[in-house]
């Protein structure tokens, strides 16, 4: 599901549409809540590159994300702007973008908020099967 703010459409990023840009990357993605994110991406500064500029294999996209650091300079990181879930015609989730730094903060909190309600609802059913568990040896020791 994505962000209802002003997105950039991730298809003009893979088609290297907008190579040599300043944009805000986020993603937190983690579909089986037993096993770590797939990927966790808090908001980013980065310069969108050509994926000439890397010897990194990048993916489903003709460009690629390398984050900006204090100092003004590259990582050398770079990100996908896919994750790894894909297969052949299907690509995987693409990472949320923006142009300025407090709608990617404001769709970073979204998709966490969505998480917790998730956790939370794992918590709550948790309790629930545990507390049964209970009630039942109490009863048999009736």
């Amino acid at each position: 599901m994505r962000i209802a703010c002003m997105e950039i459409d991730i298809k003009k990023i893979k088609d290297g549409e907008m190579n040599g840009e300043i944009v805000w990357i986020c993603h937190y993605n983690r579909p089986d809540m037993n096993k770590k994110p797939l990927r966790n991406i808090p908001p980013t500064k980065c310069i969108v590159m050509d994926n000439s500029e890397t010897k990194k294999t990048i993916y489903y996209s003709a460009s690629h994300f390398r984050p900006i650091n204090e100092k003004g300079g590259m990582t050398s990181q770079a990100y996908s702007p896919v994750d790894n879930t894909g297969y052949r015609s299907l690509h995987g989730n693409p990472v949320h973008v923006f142009t300025n730094e407090k709608q990617c903060v404001e769709s970073w909190r979204e998709q966490i908020s969505r998480h917790i309600i998730v956790l939370d609802s794992l918590i709550e059913s948790a309790a629930k099967h545990w507390q049964l568990e209970k009630d039942t040896l109490l009863a048999s020791l009736r």
